[in-house]
């Protein structure tokens, strides 16, 4: 093929303006599209000689048929120039250091599968941004059609954060070849906001100067036969003539006349025949490159080919003159898909089996040996098993899943040894998998768990799949793998097995089915931190006061213990028991843990159960943001059980915002809610609320009746968790039946006097008040603003504070009316409470006030971004820590300072 690019005006004139908008400050992601041949390459090398020539840090990676199952392959190829550089040490910092995870596992600290894909794509997200953040930056990733799974999603997520970054990347596509992963390149593909750029085949003047410069002397019409046979492909019309010249075929019109077409397979013969005419050999030490893929050295080849080094070298010059090797690599693709195709399955299968001998013997990286294994026959070797574990280990610490299953499952074809190692493999494969919310890892728990040699092998992994099902909100799978593990669990270690039985209780008790075996597993606990948990949980259901229920959520947790559900049971029960600042605290802790490490699983669970405790205590601008962040991570990584936990938290938030028609959104979100679970009696008591906000009082009795149903199939009598009889008080007062609602009243204060926490009885009182008139109303809500006055439930105060006020006016006390419902606005607007702040303005309205509006309307994302700047926070930490773009939190702070009147970052915290 020339060097000289030709015909390929239009296609750099398109790149060089793609990549003078990156250099200009808008990133964007460039692809080049074609089938195998037609130039994509040199393209990509013309372009990122031009970009550096004009003072752009290109970076370079390619895919490949090999690498596809190496995870972060693309990140680490592109990344290495860096890493030997003086400046890595600048740029591995903040965000940016989990990026270490992925391009260098040895010495990262442990995370789960899940966690350690998730922090290990954010660091490489803000590495590249930090790259660009110093100067223009170009990310050259040629046939990205190969590329391994784990960089494809990275990349797909640098591209959603890169339109305010001198950053571009650049992908060549190959068409008509089936990708490694399909989906992951579609989504991909599709994110880029220009068609791609798409090299034409060279038409008959190009060819002819092709011709003309390689074969001088060429007949007439010899060119047009050439280009007739190539169909203009650069590659194949330079392999047809590195195919004459090989054959000693003059270009004459006789053998124009005899051309036909020449693609791939005509290319396989062709090289095929130049072999054969090299020295012994030569073939050989062709067909190991392409079986050990890019950049292998010579001596590897020629080991793996059975010549001595000095004889390779010689036949390594010999296949460079031919134009069949580079350096240290195959000239083309297509050349090394010919070699590779031309050996047979079963021997293709030893030559990778032999290369990973070699690889071995060299102590080369598990997961480059574990490439080659992926590709040999299965013999039964345990040693091939005990690599492939160990690569599967350096992939799982790494972040790449997809990698570490590719492993796994070929450790278990191989098989494993014994059946206590396969029940190993399989639950490790399980686990891998889970974390990946993947289908397949159920089946695959449950089989570890049977093939389980003995009862504590059992048990252990019966513990440790039940709570990565429990993560990944398969509930009642977890259950069921529970009970496995306990099937034959008398021999095992009595605190192993006192952990499993914890574990299934804190699951079963979720569910109505489950109640009964979680009550029974509970009478004979032991005092292990788990299982205090699940009596102050059962103690709750029974409505049980508080100095029962706390002293049982004092004992910290151990380590071992951090992957299990019941953690959040004990912050909810501290939440509806009044504890709201502990609850937040162990929250925050968790968040805190977990931001600086990437963990965006642990994250969004910490986030979402303190948007509860902020629900509770009024904070609902911090409520939002909590919740909104865990929302969008369970909708995108969870199944319909687990994003339940989001959804109830976000759709009240967003409710009490007066952002109805976003809250009913959230909810739609849910689809059809499972029966008699907690999740759907929290949502249904949620969802509720907003109907009554649109003033649905009928479809909001029907939530609240539903409610009501679920809540006793759970025997849960606790009136702040099943809280249903406060808001159908409301519904059912506005459908007229007074004497319904005031009978829930009376049922849910008598309930509230047993539990004797004041935020309850508090509610129950406003829904007595429901079902009074206005004057004798009064007293009752007096009574429940006193004893909200000093407590940590200001959501429900200012509920109570507003009703207290427009009782007082329909009453014709109006002078009286102005205090409640002044505190109420006051506090209302500090918080953002809008729904209670328009029903304050409403009644103080209609007491002939003229109150003035919402002081600030800020966003809640505004409202969190401003409180991290007015922390001391730069806009790029503000963006790592809440996992957006820097653009979007100077969006943000624009509207920030233009709401509140300020010019400077110093000015912010007065003003919030």
């Amino acid at each position: 093929m020339p060097r000289v690019l030709l015909q390929r005006d239009a296609e750099m004139a398109a790149l060089d303006s793609r990549l003078g908008a990156v250099r200009a400050g808008t990133g964007r992601l460039i692809l080049v599209e074609g089938p195998a041949g037609i130039g994509k390459s040199s393209l990509l090398a013309a372009a990122a000689q031009a970009a550096a020539a004009a003072g752009v840090c290109v970076l370079r990676a390619s895919g490949g048929p090999l690498e596809h199952d190496a995870g972060w392959g693309i990140a680490r190829q592109l990344f290495a120039p860096l890493r030997r550089g003086p400046e890595w040490d600048g740029l591995a910092v903040g965000a940016a250091a989990l990026a270490r995870r992925a391009l260098d596992a040895d010495g990262v600290e442990p995370a789960l599968d899940g966690e350690a894909m998730h922090a290990a794509a954010h660091g490489l997200v803000w590495l590249a941004c930090g790259l660009a953040e110093r100067g223009p930056a170009l990310l050259v990733v040629d046939d990205v059609h190969w590329a391994d799974a784990p960089s494809l999603r990275w990349l797909l997520q640098l591209v959603r954060q890169i339109a305010d970054l001198r950053l571009g990347i650049l992908c060549a596509v190959r068409t008509g070849e089936p990708p490694g992963s399909p989906g992951l390149l579609a989504d991909l593909l599709a994110a880029a906001a220009e068609p791609p750029v798409r090299p034409t085949p060279l038409g008959p003047a190009a060819v002819e100067a092709v011709v003309e410069s390689r074969l001088p002397g060429a007949a007439p019409g010899f060119a047009e036969a050439c280009h007739a046979a190539t169909a203009g492909n650069p590659f194949l019309l330079g392999a047809l003539i590195d195919h004459l010249h090989s054959e000693r075929v003059p270009p004459t019109p006789e053998t124009a006349a005899r051309l036909s077409s020449f693609g791939p397979e005509q290319v396989g013969r062709a090289i095929e025949r130049q072999l054969s005419r090299l020295p012994s050999g030569a073939e050989t030490l062709a067909r190991a490159f392409a079986v050990l893929g890019r950049g292998a050295p010579l001596r590897q080849a020629a080991e793996l080919a059975g010549l001595d080094t000095d004889e390779a070298a010689r036949l390594a010059d010999r296949l460079r003159s031919a134009g069949l090797l580079n350096y240290r690599e195959l000239t083309h693709p297509l050349v090394a898909a010919a070699l590779y195709q031309g050996l047979p399955p079963g021997e293709r299968a030893l030559w990778h089996g032999r290369a990973a001998a070699i690889l071995s013997r060299e102590r080369a990286d598990p997961e480059a040996v574990a490439l080659h294994l992926l590709r040999s026959e299965p013999a039964r070797d345990v040693e091939t098993v005990r690599m492939l574990r160990a690569a599967a280990d350096s992939a799982g610490r790494r972040g790449a899943p997809e990698s570490a299953a590719a492993f796994l499952r070929r450790a278990l074809a191989e098989p494993p040894p014994d059946p206590a190692d396969e029940a190993e493999v399989r639950c490790r494969l399980g686990l891998v998998v889970a974390a990946q919310v993947g289908p397949e890892a159920l089946g695959l728990l449950d089989s570890a768990v049977e093939m389980a040699v003995d009862p504590e092998q059992r048990s252990r992994i019966a513990l440790s799949c039940a709570r990565a099902l429990g993560l990944a909100g398969y509930f009642v799978d977890a259950m069921r793998v529970c009970r496995r593990g306990l099937a034959c669990a008398a021999s095992s270690d009595p605190e192993l097995v006192s952990r499993l039985q914890a574990e299934l209780a804190g699951l079963a008790c979720m569910r109505a089915d489950g109640v009964a075996e979680a009550q029974g597993l509970i009478r004979h606990a032991s005092d292990l931190a788990l299982w205090r948990v699940c009596a102050a949980w059962a103690a709750l259901c029974d409505n049980r006061p508080a100095a029962e229920v706390l002293p049982l959520l004092a004992t910290e947790f151990p380590a071992e213990d951090a992957d299990s559900i019941l953690p959040t049971f004990a912050k909810f029960t501290l939440i509806l028991y009044g504890e709201i600042e502990a609850a937040r605290e162990r929250c925050t802790a968790l968040i805190d843990l977990a931001r600086p490490r990437g963990w965006r699983i642990a994250l969004a669970h910490g986030s979402f159960v303190r948007a509860m405790a902020h629900l509770a205590a009024g904070r609902i601008r911090d409520a939002e943001a909590d919740a909104r962040l865990a929302y969008d991570f369970k909708r995108l990584n969870s199944p319909a059980a687990a994003l339940l936990w989001s959804i109830f938290p976000l759709a009240e938030a967003l409710t009490e915002l007066d952002e109805l028609n976003d809250a009913s959104a959230v909810l739609e979100s849910a689809g059809v809610l499972p029966d008699g679970t907690i999740m759907t009696g929290l949502t249904l008591e949620r969802r509720a609320r907003l109907r009554l906000a649109q003033h649905r009082p009928a479809d909001a009795h029907a939530d609240l009746t539903a409610a009501a149903e679920t809540w006793k199939q759970l025997n849960v009598q606790h009136p702040g968790l099943a809280a249903w009889r406060v808001d159908d008080c409301r519904a059912l007062v506005a459908l007229g039946d007074t004497e319904a609602a005031r009978l829930l009243a009376s049922e849910h204060l008598a309930l509230a006097s047993e539990l004797g926490l004041p935020a309850p009885r508090a509610g129950g009182l406003r829904a007595l008040a429901a079902t009074l008139d206005h004057e004798l109303a009064i007293g009752p809500l007096q009574e429940a603003a006193a004893l909200l006055a000093d407590s940590p439930f200001r959501l429900e105060y200012v509920r109570t504070l507003v009703d207290l006020g427009a009782a007082l006016r329909r009453a014709n006390h109006r002078a009286a009316a102005r205090a409640p419902l002044g505190r109420a606005m006051v506090l209302a607007e500090r918080c953002g409470m809008r729904l209670l702040a328009r029903r304050c303005q409403d009644e103080l309205r209609a007491l002939g006030a003229r109150p003035r509006g919402t002081a600030v309307a800020l966003t809640p994302a505004e409202h969190r971004v401003a409180t991290m700047a007015a922390s001391g926070l730069s806009n790029r930490e503000i963006a790592q820590q809440l996992y957006v773009t820097r653009r979007t939190v100077e969006t943000h702070l624009t509207h920030v300072f233009q709401k509140l009147g300020c010019e400077a970052r110093a000015q912010l915290a007065a003003h919030l």
